[in-house]
């Protein structure tokens, strides 16, 4: 059961932390990790877990005991902690850590790499869907997803999933940031709420929020040959080691009232 602090506690959400307190601690980080699916949840950090939150005097939800990995620098959304700090051992694709796919999601980083996304000579970047939905008719190409884009390379590496259920390479014009899921505490009600999708602009539930994933709306898409992504994963550099958190970029979408283009 979770507990909430009334209104005025000792826990405020104040400053976000940004990439000089992400590197403060010679402790690794959850971006520090080689492992494929980048954004996967691995062993060492077991699940995803939420400790006893708070109330702060500005009425957002926070940990009682917060940490510099609870914010992603600039977002302003409280991310779900895992259980275990470290990312380490074997990948779960079924779940992802919420900071990684922050960071591939409002980086536009790849989601099984962590290096930068394929890009078009138009500037379009390359998203991987699946072909078939969950009932077994065609998926849909744009809309909303929780799924990062993609490097050429990781496109075309087999995934369990997109295996049965065949892929789309999309070369996207439009990604607008638009929210996050997440689970809800709303300190009136108290009725937790799980697994719910709040839009950035609804600061009433995204201030109750404690967020597992962002959220972009695809728009204007077209499909990409294979061979096309195959020729350009070809010429692909090597990526170095991803997601050091010396290396935490300046994000493309610098806050979460901003629904930036991926353009």
């Amino acid at each position: 059961m979770h507990s909430l602090t009334p209104p005025g506690g000792p826990v405020t959400t104040g400053p976000q932390p940004g990439p000089a307190l992400l590197t403060a601690s010679g402790t690794p980080g959850p971006l520090d990790t080689a492992h494929m699916p980048y954004i996967a949840l691995t062993a060492g950090e077991q699940r995803l877990h939420v400790p006893e939150l708070v109330i702060g005097a500005d009425g957002w939800v926070n940990y009682r005991y917060p940490t510099p990995y609870d914010w992603y620098p600039d977002s302003g959304v409280l991310l779900m902690r895992t259980v275990g700090a470290v990312p380490s051992g074997r990948p779960d694709g079924n779940l992802l850590s919420p900071f990684r796919q922050a960071h591939c999601m409002l980086n536009l980083l790849c989601q099984g790499c962590g290096a930068p996304a394929a890009i078009s000579p138009e500037g379009w970047r390359l998203w991987v869907l699946r072909a078939t939905s969950r009932t077994g008719g065609p998926a849909a190409t744009t809309g909303y997803t929780d799924m990062p884009p993609s490097c050429a390379r990781c496109a075309l590496h087999w995934c369990p999933v997109l295996s049965k259920a065949g892929r789309k390479l999309l070369w996207v014009a439009e990604a607008d940031l638009v929210g996050i899921y997440g689970t809800l505490f709303p300190p009136v009600t108290g009725q937790v709420v799980q697994e719910k999708l709040v839009l950035l602009d609804n600061e009433r539930e995204l201030s109750a929020a404690v967020a597992t994933r962002f959220v972009r709306n695809l728009q204007r898409v077209r499909e990409v040959d294979q061979a096309v992504i195959a020729e350009l994963a070809r010429h692909q550099p090597v990526p170095a080691r991803p997601g050091a958190s010396a290396d935490l970029p300046a994000l493309i979408t610098p806050g979460p009232q901003v629904l930036g283009r991926v353009r």
